[in-house]
């Protein structure tokens, strides 16, 4: 089994929202509406990662390590979608999104066999590392 060698893993690399991030050495004014746009954005897009999780679950029902995983990955991932939201909520609430917008990227994936959905959520990460490059660029 892989899952307690990741656990641990995860858990020496885990970050806290509440004594890792320096909320105090934020600057408001410094943000453009362009920027808090963007950060509303990718919250709503890390949020995404539970219908992801939900369809990894439902396609490895047979294979518990990895089931295992795909559960601390969850927590993981919601934590990135979290910190931005916070961010919103700090410094610019009038951006915080709603719980429909939230709501609106969780959708059911089709049945489809585990390495097929694997493929598909690695050729999205892919994609979402490139688009954070590129907005890394816009936001310049």
């Amino acid at each position: 089994m892989l899952f307690p060698c990741l656990f641990d893993a995860f858990e020496r690399a885990r970050w806290s929202m509440h004594s890792d991030i320096p909320w105090h050495a934020f600057e408001a004014d410094e943000i453009s509406d362009r920027q808090l746009h963007g950060i509303k954005m990718n919250a709503i897009l890390e949020w995404s990662s539970m219908p992801t999780t939900e369809m990894f679950l439902r396609d490895n029902q047979h294979d518990t390590d990895f089931s295992a995983f795909i559960s601390i990955r969850l927590f993981e991932e919601q934590k990135h979608s979290l910190a931005l939201l916070e961010y919103l909520r700090r410094f610019a609430p009038d951006y915080l999104p709603t719980e429909e917008e939230l709501a609106a990227v969780r959708f059911n994936f089709g049945p489809a066999p585990a390495l097929d959905s694997l493929a598909l959520h690695v050729c999205g990460e892919i994609r979402l590392n490139n688009g954070y490059h590129c907005a890394r660029q816009y936001h310049r």
